[in-house]
This record gives structure tokens, sequence and C-alpha cells, in this order.
């Protein structure tokens, strides 16, 4: 699969890599608004978080989503650079070794990002498990009178 995903990074075109560039920026300032909602609500459900079996999970995701929002930002540092980059590709001068050591970056740019991905969603959905949780214990105990 790498050799496969390198080729095609390889022989893509300048224009395309740039394409995938803004592609992936949205994909992740999309994430950071994600992060941001998710950690509202979290927060908003904590305080009524009174069962001692939910806190630890709750302040463990809270640290998780956190960590996720650096990596996001240092992701989209480390996009915004690649993308100021792609000029080595497009100047017309040939640096053969400069363009090779561009599209290897962006090949593990690209690794690096669906590996972001598959973890926030993973984390994402450990946190709507865990709200769906505060929920059902929150309506347990208006119906027990609480």
């Amino acid at each position: 699969m790498k050799n496969i995903t390198y080729k095609f990074v390889q022989w893509s075109s300048p224009e395309e890599l740039y394409d995938a560039c803004l592609v992936w920026r949205s994909e992740l300032e999309f994430f950071k608004r994600e992060q941001q909602f998710l950690d509202a609500l979290v927060k908003t459900y904590m305080p009524q978080v009174l069962s001692e079996e939910l806190y630890p999970k709750t302040a463990n995701l809270i640290t998780h989503l956190s960590q996720e929002e650096n990596k996001a930002t240092k992701l989209l540092k480390r996009l915004q650079t690649h993308t100021n980059l792609i000029e080595i590709l497009m100047d017309g001068i040939d640096e053969i070794q400069k363009e090779k050591s561009y599209r290897e970056a962006h090949y593990y740019l690209k690794i690096d990002i669906a590996k972001y991905a598959r973890d926030f969603r993973t984390t994402k959905t450990a946190i709507f498990e865990l709200i769906k949780s505060m929920m059902k214990q929150r309506k347990q105990k208006k119906i027990a009178g609480h």
C-alpha cells in the first residue's frame, strides 16, 4: 500500500498536490471546530456527572480531546509550511533532490493527517458514548426523584 500511495504522490502534478493540501486544511479546520464543540458539550455535562464510574472516564476524555486539539494545531502549522513550499515544484527550476524531498514530505503528511483523522474519530465516538451514558444517568436520577 505504501508503494502505491507513494507512487501516486510521486507522479501527481503540483496542482493536484496543492489541491490535496487545501482539502487537508479544510478537514483539519473542521476537526478543530468539532473539537471545540465536543469540549463544550463534555464540560456542560461534566458537572452533572455524579457517578464515580463515569468521572475518571470523562476527565480522561477531556485530556485526550485537548491533546487532539494540540495535534491538529501542529498539523495545521506543518501543512501551512508544506503548502508554502510547493513553489519548489512550480518554479521551473530542476532541483531534483528538493522536489523529491517535498514529495516525500507530502506523502508523510498525508499519512499523519489520515492517522490523526482516524484517532480523532475514535475519540469523538468515545465522547458521544460517554455523553449518552451521562444522559441516561441523568434521566434515571430524574425518574428516581433526585
